[in-house]
This record gives structure tokens, sequence and C-alpha cells, in this order.
């Protein structure tokens, strides 16, 4: 029998269930609580910034509906957990699909809305929560069925109801504003909210902070996991398993952030490894590099974590070049991390670094004089292939960072850099939370036609940079907070060559126990089972 989706919402504890003051979520044993106020406070905070914009009036609403449930294709299974719409978990902290919630902007006054249960949910899914169930829980000020809220409105007297509709700057897709029967009995407005909740999400509350403090530590651990575990001959999808085993297995982390990234060898330099078409599934050879592009997710609050190590625990010469220029521009970057810094400078100082540190190395020719014009003709490109960073928190490439919302000139339009064209000009501030990701990466298809280029071409060493293909790439992604007068860095693994060897040299872990019983496997035929009865014979 196909399962129906389980509830979250069950590991919501409300006050006084456990001799606590307010209600919290947590996945139990020792995971992190998650106290519901964080999500009033964000409200709060939201409504605050919409009272100061120019289109406020007073009785003014908003309005978010969360995601409902999703199938496979035209199915009646659910195949993965469901997942609340980011700005709705946001708002609310609520688990359940087909959801919605209106917010008064004068008041921070809150009502969710949830569909009434039908006659066999209970058989199905367990016992139907009742609207008080949602208020308790949740910690908002009322709870009403959907059918309501036309009615709702209506009494309350609205004058204009703010709707969310926005795009993605990563996705390029546009969300629609969502819609309800009788909102054209109201006046309401599409532009104004979107900015201002993306803007929001940028800053983190400080209790925000430490959920993403705790799965990045959880998350930190499983890479560990899965560093002590390597070995050659292992298949791509065990570390991914190995991984999403400990985060689930030891964090209550069920989900992930997004595809386990997981290539061996010369696969390192795929940047999306691991999706449609490339599904984890070869096995790493000895001597080859691991690069594990992996995060885990809390309470909708996830990390993004990339680390690069040998699998058998020993670096090559030519891995140990190409790990330490990696290594030196991350810590270049990070070093000039501050609030007023923008990623503009930031993204300046990684590429250059990069490329003077392909110099130093011998994989390209020239002097500190050349960086520039190695910068201008986008060398670094065909090396490392990517933004140098994001935004982390309810979304793994998180909001923010909107051309409509930092403001920009044209003259700063004109020398922007097209992988991060909505972060060039955003200046760092206090708690917001991002990454950095510098990578090295060795592709033909990249480095053949710049090696052809006469103008990128003058600077390449390609007899040396031949002895690197073949080899894939590294990247090392750290994740940090942006702090008063500085940073603050949450991902916690072995990073320097030699952290890295002595780690792997030490004892393995005791404690996911299918490593071994994998290796005892053999290709599945009827010799491994019992043979039925034949009813023809």
């Amino acid at each position: 029998m196909g399962a129906q989706q389980s509830n979250l919402g069950d590991n919501f504890v409300a006050t006084g269930d456990d001799g606590d003051d307010a209600p919290y979520f947590s996945m139990g044993n020792n995971t992190l609580k998650i106290a519901m106020d964080m999500h009033r406070d964000i409200r709060f905070n939201l409504c605050k910034s919409v009272r100061s914009d120019a289109s406020y009036q007073p009785h003014s609403w908003m309005y978010f509906e969360g995601k409902t449930g999703h199938r496979r294709y035209d199915t009646d299974v659910n195949t993965m957990p469901f997942r609340q719409e980011s700005f709705f978990s946001w708002l609310f902290g609520a688990k359940e699909p087909g959801l919605a919630g209106i917010i008064s902007c004068d008041t921070g006054y809150s009502i969710l809305f949830i569909p009434k249960p039908k006659p066999d949910s209970e058989v199905w899914s367990g016992p139907a929560k009742d609207p008080n169930w949602y208020k308790k829980h949740y910690l908002v000020d009322n709870c009403k069925y959907v059918e309501d809220l036309t009615t709702t409105l209506e009494e309350r007297n609205v004058k204009l109801i703010y709707l969310m509709e926005g795009k993605n700057r990563f996705s390029g897709v546009t969300a629609p504003a969502p819609s309800f029967p009788g909102m054209e009995k109201f006046t309401v407005n599409k532009t104004t909210l979107y900015p201002i909740a993306v803007a929001g999400r940028v800053r983190k509350t400080d209790k925000e902070l430490a959920v993403i403090r705790y799965v990045t530590q959880v998350s930190s651990e499983a890479h560990k996991k899965v560093m002590l575990a390597a070995k050659p001959g292992m298949m791509e999808y065990q570390a991914s398993s190995i991984f999403q085993y400990y985060c689930y297995c030891y964090g209550g982390c069920r989900e992930v952030g997004y595809i386990p990234i997981c290539p061996g060898g010369d696969r390192c330099k795929i940047l999306h490894y691991g999706g449609q078409g490339a599904p984890n599934d070869k096995k790493i050879t000895d001597g080859s590099l691991c690069l594990f592009d992996m995060g885990a997710e809390y309470h909708c609050y996830l990390t993004d974590i990339t680390t690069t190590f040998p699998v058998n625990g020993k670096f090559t010469p030519e891995q140990k070049v190409m790990y330490q220029i990696v290594y030196d521009t991350v810590q270049e970057v990070l070093n000039n991390i501050r609030p007023g810094f923008t990623w503009r400078e930031a993204r300046i100082v990684c590429y250059k670094t990069l490329l003077q540190k392909l110099v130093d190395y011998g994989l390209c020719r020239g002097d500190a004089s050349d960086i520039s014009d190695m910068y201008d003709c986008k060398l670094h490109r065909d090396f490392m292939p990517h933004g140098i960073g994001h935004f982390i928190g309810s979304d793994v490439h998180d909001v923010g960072g909107n051309a409509s919302y930092w403001c920009w000139t044209d003259e700063q339009v004109k020398d922007i850099d097209w992988y991060d064209p909505d972060l060039e000009w955003c200046p760092l501030e206090r708690n917001m939370v991002l990454t950095i990701e510098p990578g090295l990466y060795f592709n033909d298809v990249l480095l053949d036609p710049a090696i052809a280029d006469p103008v990128k071409g003058q600077y390449i060493n390609r007899d040396e940079v031949a002895k690197y293909r073949g080899l894939g790439g590294v990247r090392i992604e750290e994740v940090f907070i942006v702090t008063q007068d500085g940073y603050e860095k949450i991902s916690h693994v072995p990073r320097t060559i030699d952290e890295i060897e002595e780690f792997m040299a030490g004892a393995k872990p005791d404690d996911i126990p299918f490593l071994d019983a994998l290796e005892s496997w053999t290709v599945i035929s009827k010799d491994n089972f019992p043979m039925t009865k034949n009813v023809n014979s």
C-alpha cells in the first residue's frame, strides 16, 4: 500500500505539554527545539516594514497561501514528504498542506485557515486537528476553516489586501499572486509585498540564526562521517546515503536542502552532478578526488557545505596544488567579509586571488600587473564557471539581492558579473547568512577554447594545465554569518590538507551499520532467493 504523507505537525509541542512555557517544534531526543514565537516575531517585523511603505493605509491585511500536497504525476502516490512553501513556513512555521493565512498590517494579528478534514481522513492519516490545535501549536491569534476566509475579511472591514507576486532571482520563475473566492470584493496590491518580504528574509533574526547553526552543525558532522567512511571502490550514492542517514538518524533532519552532489574523479568538474542523468551512480576509484556538496534541512531552514578530499585519504602532488589554490582563495575572501563590503567586491577578490594563485603555481603565466588583464578577459570563468556563493535560509539559494530592491546606478550595471547579477551591489549586513564557494575545474569544454583564444591563451601554461586534465576539480564551500565587525564561520569540517589527511587516517565510524553489509551483496539472481513454486509444472 502506498503510504500517504506523514505529518510533521505532530512534532509540535504546545504550551504546558511537557513543562515548557511556549509551543515549539522538535524532532525529539536531542534535536533542536524551535519556539514558535520565532515566527510571531517575524510576522511583527514584516508588518512594521509594510507600515513604513508609502502604499500602506489603515485596515490593510496581508494574504498568504501555503503549498498544497503533491503526487507522483497522475498517480495517487506521494513519493516525497510534504514540504511547506518557504515564505509561508517563514511566517507561520506550519507543516500541513492546504493552509492559508492573513496578517493585520496594523497590529500583527494573525489568522490561519485550514481545510476541513474529509470524513475518512482519520482512517488514513490519524486524528484530525481542529482549529484550536492550530491556534495553540502555531501561536496564531485565531484559526478558521478556509471556507470562512472571505467572510472574515469582510467582517474586519479590510481596505487593502497585500498579495505576494514576484520573480525568484535564481530560477527566474515568477510566482503569480494567490487568489481566493470573493477576492474581487477587495482592493489588492500585488507589487509591494514581495520585495519587502524578500528583504525580511535576507537579514535573519537571532532565533533563525540558531536554527541555521544547528542544521549546519548536523551537516558538518555528517560530512565528517562520509569522509571517515570513504574508501576506494565505494559508490557515489553510498556517500549520499551515509550523509542522509546521519542527518536524519542523529539530527532529525528528514530532508536535505537539495539533491546531493557526489561526484568522484573527473566527474568533479560537473557542477550539478547528481541530478537528472547523473544520479551519483558511479564507482569512485583509488586515487580519485571526491567532491561532495550536501546540506540538510530542519524546520524549513537548510545549509550548503562542500568538501573535497581524496577517497584514499592521501592527496597526490597535483591534487595538493588544486586544493591549496582553492583553499587560499576561500581564506582571502573570508578575511575581507564585514558589514558594508559588497558582494561585487567579494567577487573581485575571489576571482583575482584565484588567478594569482594559478600564476603562483605555474598553471598560468604572467606577473602581478597581468592579473587585471586576465580578469578583464574573464579567464577566471574558464577555471571557475560559477558564482562565488549565495544567501542561505529557507531555500538553498535563498532570496535576496533583487535588482528591484537594491539600488543600482547605470554605471554599476555596466560592470557586473552575470553569474550573480542581483547580488552585485548588495552590501553585506549583520545577520546575513551566505556561503562562499570558490572552485577550480579542468573541463576540456572550457579550457580548449580558452587556450585557442589569442587573448586568453597567452596567459595559460598549456603544458602544465595538461597535467591536471582528468582530475576533475575542487570546490570548498563554507557557510558564514555576517557579524557586527566581521563574520562567524559556522561550517566546521577538516579543511587544510594536513587536517584532512590526519582526520581520514583516524578510526572509522561504528554507527553506520550497513557499510560492511554492502560489501557482501552479490549480483541479484534467482540463486539469492528461495525458489517459488512454478504453477505450470
